[in-house]
Parts: structure tokens; sequence; C-alpha cells
């Protein structure tokens, strides 16, 4: 185990000033990237060490060290890929599973105010008022596209990489289809809540619906956000 010499002040600014640079070229928010600067941190002192055990000063050793890493622009375009994937992966999943959440929440608002909502088409449904079914199954749509798009991209970003072709743009595509997909998804609802509480305001369950619009809000609130970052992300990419 390399043991590490205690800090320099002439070795420490040029690590860190290293380091400050190639952060500010790595996409996404910073905890994105937060492992992969503590690790690169950790091999820089690594590095440092060794060449002050070889004789080196400090700020020699601090920069023969920088200079095995490379250009802060080069070490960076190497992690791109990398942090893209595992963002979309990770704004995928979390659509995945709130996705039933809030469908949960608007069924639970549907039943508690005696909305009757058959499988048939939306004509043939019973106590809705007109448009509402049609409105109902855009809702399913985006909310499928939705579903589709992030498995795509958790797909992609897993163990089926082993044998599909290196596409790094795919994951934060299919991300953000899926994130808008949410967005359209929440937005109808709400759109949806609002026509409901004009035509028949004394049908609706208050209560359930306020808890579906806060969820649906939320929800689409940070899905656009999410889709805008990998959107981003995907534009980082070469």
């Amino acid at each position: 185990m390399t043991r590490h010499f205690p800090p320099e002040p002439a070795a420490g600014p040029a690590v860190e000033s290293y380091l400050t640079e190639l952060t500010a070229r790595l996409p996404g928010p910073a905890r994105a990237h937060a492992g992969i600067v503590a690790e690169l941190r950790s091999g820089l002192l690594d590095a440092t060490d060794a060449h002050r055990s070889a004789g080196l000063p400090p700020a020699q050793a601090a920069q023969a060290a920088i200079r095995e890493f490379g250009h802060p622009a080069q070490v960076a375009a190497g992690f791109r890929a990398e942090i893209a994937a595992s963002q979309a992966r990770r704004v995928a999943i979390t659509l995945m599973v709130t996705g039933p959440l809030v469908g949960l929440l608007w069924i639970a608002t549907a039943a508690a105010s005696h909305l009757r909502i058959d499988l048939a088409p939306p004509g043939q449904w019973t106590g809705l008022p007109p448009g509402l079914g049609a409105g109902i199954y855009l809702v399913a749509a985006a909310a499928g596209i939705t579903a589709w798009a992030a498995m795509l991209s958790i797909a992609t970003t897993g163990r089926l990489t082993r044998w599909l072709p290196t596409r790094p743009r795919q994951a934060p595509t299919a991300a953000a289809v899926a994130g808008y997909g949410a967005v359209s998804a929440d937005g109808l609802g709400l759109i949806l809540l609002a026509a409901e509480l004009a035509t028949i305001p004394g049908k609706l369950a208050l209560l359930p619906a306020i808890a579906a619009a806060a969820a649906s809000l939320a929800r689409l609130l940070l899905a656009r956000r999410a889709a805008r970052r990998c959107l981003a992300l995907r534009a980082s990419l070469t």
C-alpha cells in the first residue's frame, strides 16, 4: 500500500488546480462525478508520492504526476460516456418507480369519485364527461412511451451492453424521451383534473385529487429537469 507523504504547500495547489479544471469539464451535476474526482485525487496523490520517493521536490513531483495523467480535457472526455450512462440509468429507474405510485394515486381518486372506467372505447365509458375518456387514453399513451423509453435506457446501461454495439448517446436519449413522456402524462393528468373540477366540481373527491395532483406536479418538474440534463449529457458526447 502506498504511503502518502504529509501535504506540502508547493504540491497541493497544483493538484487541486488540475482537479478543478478537470471537474469543470465533466458534464452533469457535481454529485454525478464526485466519485470520479475522488478517485483521480487519490491516484494523483499516489503518483506524487512515488515521484517524491524517487527524490523529486514536492512541486516537481506534483507536476510529474499531472503530466502522467494527461491534459484535463482529454481525461474528462474519457469519463463523459460513463457519467452519461450512470445519469441516464438513474433517471430511468426513478421514472419507473414513481410512475406506478403516481398512477395509483389517480386510480384512488377515480375510485373515490365513483367514476366508472371500463376497458372499452372512450365513447362507451359511463359516468364521464365528454372528452375525458379520450384524455385518459392520451395519458395512458404518454405513460406507455415513458415506460418503454425508460426500459430501453436501463437495458442499454446494464448487462446487455456486452452484446449491444457501443452507442454512448442512446441511453441519455432514451432517458430524455422517458422524462418528457412523464412530463406529458402528468401534465395531461393535471389538465384533466382541472377540466373535471370545472364541469362537475361536486363529484370529485378532493383529498385524493389533491394528493394525486401534488405528486404529478412534483414528478413533472423533476422529470422536466432530468430530461434537460440528459439532453445536455447527450450533447457533450461525440
